[in-house]
């Protein structure tokens, strides 16, 4: 774009947009397409919110994630070098957004998704399994950086408050999500390939002294 993209913080702007977009859409088909969210569940089966959160995934989603944005950073045209600059600063601040605060940004959170935005998008009341009988069916909150497309989409959540996190299967009937990462990344291989799941539900005594936790 000759005269707009020629300057370096325009075009830097104008891919950040672009991956934001691209990002959001990757995020709703995390959580709506059955088998993607066999994978995607790693993520938010974690109970305890942490600046730490946003990493731990599912290598295979991790994977797919990856190369989507390399294939439309190539097919876009974005520099090497901004490249970097946009993992690094969307990482940043995606690191934020899991941290366990409620900082909601006040009229800023309308133009960057802060943390108590994107803890919403974890919590365990709102559903996140696909077919879930919700008023988001498949969750809400899906913005990466900006709340923009979940607004323009009816599927942003305004509630504030520390919700408490997880995933509803997890929480009610006991479901191992796995504990430690080689267990999670296992776990998520038999949850993708529909091998049978075995897990007692849990007691009401250990649901209710689980689903307070930040």
């Amino acid at each position: 774009w000759p005269g707009v993209t020629d300057v370096a913080w325009v075009s830097f702007a104008i891919y950040l947009v672009v991956f934001d977009f691209i990002g959001y859409l990757v995020h709703r088909a995390q959580h709506r397409w059955h088998w993607w969210w066999q994978l995607h569940a790693v993520h938010h089966s974690q109970r305890q919110m942490t600046m730490w959160s946003d990493d731990r995934n599912h290598l295979l989603d991790s994977a797919l994630n990856d190369v989507i944005f390399v294939l439309v950073a190539i097919l876009i045209g974005v520099a090497p070098a901004q490249f970097v600059a946009l993992v690094a600063v969307s990482q940043l601040l995606q690191s934020l957004q899991h941290a366990n605060l409620r900082w909601s940004f006040g009229w800023a959170g309308r133009l960057l998704v802060s943390p108590s935005f994107h803890r919403r998008h974890h919590a365990v009341a709102l559903g996140h399994e696909p077919g879930s009988e919700r008023v988001h069916p498949y969750g809400a909150n899906y913005g990466v950086l900006l709340p923009w497309w979940d607004m323009l989409a009816g599927s942003a959540d305004w509630r504030a408050g520390l919700a408490p996190t997880g995933i509803d299967d997890q929480v009610l009937q006991g479901r191992d999500y796995g504990r430690g990462f080689w267990a999670q990344q296992w776990l998520g291989l038999k949850r993708l390939f529909g091998l049978r799941w075995r897990g007692a539900p849990q007691s009401q005594t250990t649901i209710k002294s689980g689903a307070g936790r930040a």
